[in-house]
């Protein structure tokens, strides 16, 4: 699945998920330690569940009965970033057995484990260019809005138990409980530094721009407006976010096989998962604009040099408390799912091999509330003090250094007076102490009251999203194989074709609410009753049904060399985020002119009538992602640890979610409006196609200490077209023009189009030893960037990895672990839509730690 979007993940062959939007399987919540194996499936047969287009990754834990004999296993490590410059302990111990007992055989296995993560990026950010025709004489150029830098600290922890007990008390039966828990705890501390001069920005006083061929600004000196004295807006604040996540696990399975022709299986899971955020930001602000600043990007970094006095913004008295914003969210789902498989085996030497049958139901409730991100002003500029003047602010602030920001390859332009990690950190003290200071300053920013759907309190868009959706699943897969008469010589073949057909019904609850308008008493009478303010409750929903079809081929051209073809219909069912019916409908006022509203209102008048409604929601019409999907690939397996492969793939899609407007009419106080509502619909079709190259070998014909070496490398394209993405969030209006503007298409989201992995080997007697390189060309991360509101690019990527671990004994290892040992930096780009001269710019340059381990293994 190298290079593909819609990858299914499964736990032990069964759906698992965290508490947020999403339908899939976070990976960074179960701790890799627990993990027994994993499975990879690039193309579904009828047997495995439904749900991935690019591939399925099952996740399978250890069972008791997996090993002969006792096991008594450990793992430590302990990792340090050289940029966080913190070590920091992994571990778990795992405990198996297995008994003979007068009831039968009984194993019982427990794992336990425990990791923290510290980690630490820096990131230099160059606003979103604007096109200008007033800079330079008869020639458009791009000059950014501004310019940033910041440092995010990020803190992790993560717990997992896992516990298996298995009983057979004879060869025809077999038990299992399995139960797994996986908790984690994420934290993040941000410190940054942003001024904004803006679109209409240009050189200070005495000073002119550079630019590449292509117009571009590469250097100069920014000042709010051309000729000026002043960089204008600064803003400076600290930022903590707290994530926790919890999911538990719980499955019973029973196997019955009564004869030599029949396999029985029953399996019963039941899931439960919650979520909850907090994020909280402070911003101040220095009271008076900067002095202008010049910023090159003509090197590899960008520079950056205030022409500030340090005792300026060195000073607490030159700053106040500007704003502050919050984000919450509480989010828990549910699920049960049962399943009843039957396997038929065919007389031995009939063509027909097996058949396998059976039966899926799962029925899964969610629950996700959160607010939107609440900005409002603490003290407005006009009203605010010095910070030194704030009463339960002292102590809260303080000078930050970038310490050994980008590794002292970066200059530091400045050092700020910014909230301390103290005063974000505990949202319970903080919010009163903002609020209180609001209050006493003519600021707007109220903490948030706990009310999800409280649309009253300042931010509004809170919402609660019920989702219930049931599955009803049958399958029938038929195998297959023998010789057959080809090319002279006899060659077998085998494979298998199926049939699954799921029917899905789905239910999703929301609110939708009427802001009121009351900005101008001359607004028609009823309109104003249109928006009063209610909010009710509002359902929706849908149910279809998808016959996916499989059918896997392989043709053994000599027992070492295979040909494979696959083909399959698979769906993608709509992530709930997608499916939220929150409609939240304002209006937009507007001026009568001439008998109709005009969305111009006049200098001293004011609005008489309403010129347009608008919602943003969700949709829960959605249909799944359909694809049609074809795979033939080449195998050799020349020697037992060498293989050559090539694979080319190509999948039809359909139904691609996207994001767009459409005009709805709604009822409310008795009175009907249209209003123009921006939600995920399904449009259009796509292809996705390419191929894949592969290679690995030990070279053990070399001769002594040679004989250990080896190498593995692989290529994939992706081509991708035909259709649209939608952002990652339904309810930002920006995305519709951001996505496709004048006929402009973007590929699929997450593919890069060439990629390659390249590994250098080396395993013999009591080493073993990997360096591997992964590259992948640039992609497109999203089409709708945060805060920028434009496509954003993951520029070209390549990270050096490595390895080495000694057996000390039979019962003892060691080993170092290295990552990015190249120091790559990451790059984001930016483009514009329906502006496509002016072609790709920077935006991000990142820098992550090189991450070291020390890891201690054994067993007894």
């Amino acid at each position: 699945v190298r290079g593909l979007s819609w990858v299914r993940g499964e736990l032990n062959g069964r759906d698992s998920f965290s508490a947020k939007a999403g339908r899939t399987l976070s990976f960074e919540d179960v701790p890799p330690e627990l993990m027994a194996g994993v499975d990879v499936y690039k193309n579904p047969s009828a047997d495995i569940i439904e749900g991935g287009v690019g591939g399925t990754v099952n996740l399978r834990t250890r069972m008791p009965f997996d090993s002969a004999k006792r096991v008594l296993a450990y793992s430590l490590d302990s990792s340090w970033g050289d940029l966080s410059r913190n070590w920091q302990p992994s571990g778990s111990v795992l405990y198996s057995n297995r008994w003979d007992t007068s009831i039968g055989e009984v194993g019982f296995l427990i794992d336990l484990s425990d990791s923290k993560l510290s980690s630490r990026t820096d990131t230099i950010s160059v606003d979103p260019y604007f096109a200008r025709t007033d800079l330079v004489p008869g020639r458009t150029v791009y000059v950014p809005g501004g310019f940033g830098y910041r440092t995010l600290d990020y803190e992790r922890r993560r717990k997992g138990i896992a516990a298996a007990l298995q009983w057979r008390p004879n060869d025809q039966l077999e038990a299992s409980l399995q139960f797994l828990r996986s908790s984690a705890s994420q934290s993040s501390t941000e410190y940054a530094v942003g001024f904004n001069p803006g679109s209409t920005n240009g050189p200070a006083a005495g000073t002119s721009f550079t630019y590449d061929d292509d117009g571009h600004f590469v250097k100069g000196t920014l000042a709010q407006s051309p000729g000026g004295s002043s960089l204008g807006s600064s803003t400076i604040d600290t930022r903590f976010a707290d994530r926790s996540s919890v999911t538990s696990d719980y499955a019973f399975n029973l196997k019955y096989n009564p004869n030599d022709k029949w396999s029985l299986s029953g399996d019963i899971q039941y899931v439960y998962a919650k979520t909850k955020t907090v994020d909280n930001t402070a911003f101040n602000a220095l009271s008076g604009d900067a002095a202008p600043a010049s910023l090159d990007v003509t090197g590899s970094l960008p520079v950056i040099t205030m022409n500030n006095d340090t005792a300026y913004t060195s000073n607490p008295a030159s700053y106040y408390l500007q704003a502050a914003m919050d984000h919450h969210d509480r989010n828990e789902a549910a699920q049960w799912a049962e399943r009843f498989d039957a396997d038929y085996s065919f007389d031995e030497g009939s063509w027909l091999k097996s058949f396998r049958f059976g039966v899926r139901h799962t029925f899964r409730q969610a629950t996700t509330r959160e607010t939107s991100y609440r900005w409002d002003t603490v003290a407005p500029s006009w009203s605010a003090p010095p910070i030194t003047q704030l009463e339960g602010y002292q102590g809260y602030y303080g000078l930050y250094e970038f310490d050994n920001y980008f590794r002292g390859k970066a200059n530091l332009p400045a050092t700020f007076v910014m909230p301390s990690a103290a005063f974000v950190n505990n949202y319970g003290d903080t919010s009163q102490v903002l609020s209180r200071i609001a209050q006493q300053n003519g600021g707007g920013w109220r903490p948030f009251n706990g009310d999800f759907e409280d649309q009253g309190q300042f931010g509004g868009k809170g919402s609660t999203n019920h989702q219930k959706e049931e599955t009803l699943a049958a399958y029938g897969l038929l195998r297959f194989g023998d010789d057959v008469s080809l090319w002279g010589e006899q060659r077998g073949i085998d494979g298998n074709f199926g049939l699954r057909v799921v029917k899905t019904e789905s239910q999703s609850q929301g609110l939708q609410v009427f802001t009121p308008n009351t900005t101008s008493p001359d607004i028609p009478a009823a309109d104003q009753a249109f928006s009063n303010g209610a909010k009710s409750t509002y359902r929706g929903g849908r149910d279809y049904v998808n016959v996916l079809p499989s059918f896997n081929l392989r043709l053994k051209i000599t027992p070492d060399m295979f040909i494979r073809f696959a083909a399959a219909k698979a769906i993608v069912r709509p992530d709930f985020q997608q499916l939220q019916p929150n409609y939240t409908i304002s209006a937009t006022n507007g001026f009568l002119t001439g008998g109709s509203c005009s969305n111009t209102i006049p200098g001293g008048a004011q609005a008489n009538c309403v010129y347009q409604f608008t919602a943003n929601a969700g949709n829960p019409d959605l249909k799944p992602v359909r694809s049609t999907q074809f795979d033939l690939s080449y195998e050799w397996y020349f020697n037992p640890t060498g293989s050559v492969t090539a694979t080319v793939f190509y999948k039809d899609i359909y139904n691609f979610i996207t994001n767009g407007s459409a005009n709805l009419d709604f009822t409310n106080n008795g009175v009907t409006r249209s209003v123009q509502v921006v939600q995920p619909y399904n449009a259009g079709h796509g292809k996705i196609k390419g191929f894949e190259v592969a290679y690995q070998q030990y070279y053990d014909f070399l001769p002594g200490a040679l004989r250990g070496l080896g190498a593995q490398a692989n290529f994939t394209y992706v081509d991708s077209e035909g259709s649209r993405n939608a952002a990652s969030n339904p309810y930002d209006s920006n995305q519709v023009g951001n996505i496709r503007t004048n006929g402009d298409e973007m590929p699929l989201e997450g593919l890069s189009k060439t990629s390659y992995n390249v590994a250098a080997l080396y395993d013999l007697g009591k080493v073993s030893a990997r360096l591997a390189y992964n590259w992948r060309e640039r992609y497109l991360l999203t089409t709708t960037a945060a805060n920028i509101n434009i496509p954003a690019w993951y520029d070209d990527y390549g990270q050096l990895d490595g390895s080495v671990f000694y057996t000390v004994n039979e019962g003892l290892k060691i080993g170092f672990q290295a990552a990015n040992l190249t120091n790559t930096r990451t790059k984001i780009l930016v483009s514009y839509p329906g502006r496509p001269e002016v072609g790709l710019t920077k935006h991000n340059w990142v820098v992550a730690d090189r991450r070291y381990s020390i890891v201690l293994r054994g067993t007894f």
